[in-house]
């Protein structure tokens, strides 16, 4: 079971904050979120942060292009700081689809925490690299993508592979579009299997579980019969846990404080996950960050609206204001993730 050792609030200053993402790169806590006047506004922005100690926080970046930028993700390497996130580009004449216009995937970078690169557009139109890992002195990301603007439902989630981060191939296609996937992320394990969870549009809108071993061509899929949008993977001890957002009318397990909509799932086996513990949470909610730097506690940064739904804090538009979040939690659990040899 898990125990909050420490909630704040970081950010609430009238915006719609959201989108988050935390990691510890050279001595230092990084957090990046969304900032925006709703939950998709061509004001988008992406925020960078910075703590030596989880309390103190400062600005280290602002990161802006000409479309909505948003769901930024940090990847982490000895020598650079990458931040990656989407943007939703203007309508060009005569574009198809009548909300969104073209998405590409920006990335920025930094060697020292203050000097960062210009936003670069990576990859092909129309995909999103989701979350970006590094394993094995190579970067790697579950990126969806659809063929045709006006059919965004008819996505599939492919593989991709990079040596520097910035230049991109496919290296298998991990569904297609009869699963529906898309916001999803990837866990290396020992001896090189990987694993995926990813959020799929199909009803029901159960998370599917995929996993391989290399070369990574060929993928097999399992149902986790519960709904985990934005996955996150963490590994704290040995435990694996992934974190997202959740149906609030799905079943979760007794704990003292009420479950809201940003939860955390502990994975006993491939394919299986089990409730673990909701952090306080309701309306536009979730899309956490998670890292461990301790065996026995995790760190979740994550946004939320229960505030202003629950009248704790009083505003006239609740729907367009978001406000971010960070938890540590002691995770007591002694459940271990269990013997995958014989995948």
């Amino acid at each position: 079971m898990a125990k909050i050792l420490s909630h704040q609030t970081i950010v609430r200053d009238g915006w719609h904050n959201a989108f988050t993402d935390i990691c510890f790169w050279r001595g230092a806590y990084w957090l990046t979120y969304r900032r925006g006047s709703a939950h998709v506004s061509y004001d988008g922005e992406i925020i960078v942060m910075r703590s030596e100690d989880l309390k103190r926080w400062r600005l280290a970046a602002r990161l802006k292009t000409i479309g909505d930028d948003r769901d930024p993700k940090f990847c982490a390497v000895k020598d650079k700081l990458y931040v990656y996130f989407g943007t939703w580009l203007p309508k060009p004449e005569g574009w198809p689809d009548r909300y969104y216009g073209p998405l590409v995937t920006h990335v920025s970078f930094t060697s020292d925490g203050v000097n960062w690169s210009s936003p670069i557009q990576v990859y092909r139109e129309n995909y999103w690299l989701w979350r970006v890992r590094y394993y094995n002195g190579a970067f790697y990301s579950p990126a969806y993508g659809w063929s045709k603007p006006q059919e965004k439902h008819k996505s599939f989630l492919d593989l991709l592979v990079s040596e520097d981060g910035l230049n991109w191939r496919c290296l298998s296609r991990i569904a297609g579009e009869e699963d529906q996937p898309n916001e999803a992320d990837i866990l290396f394990l020992e001896g090189g299997e990987v694993w995926c969870i990813a959020r799929s549009s199909r009803s029901p809108d159960h998370s599917l579980f995929y996993y391989s071993k290399p070369p990574y061509d060929e993928w097999r899929k399992i149902d986790l019969k519960v709904t985990i949008h934005c996955p996150v993977f963490c590994r704290c001890g040995d435990k694996i846990l992934v974190a997202g957002r959740r149906r609030m009318e799905s079943q979760w397990m007794p704990q003292t404080m009420p479950a809201g909509n940003t939860g955390i799932f502990i994975v006993r086996e491939p394919g299986v996950v089990e409730p673990f513990f909701a952090l306080p949470s309701c309306g536009d909610a979730a899309y956490p960050g998670v890292i461990s730097l301790e065996s026995d506690k995790i760190i979740v940064s994550y946004y939320s609206q229960h505030a202003y739904l629950t009248g704790v804090v009083s505003e006239t538009q609740p729907l367009n204001v978001a406000d971010i979040y960070l938890a540590e939690l002691a995770v007591n659990d002694n459940i271990l993730v269990s013997d995958i040899s014989s995948l």
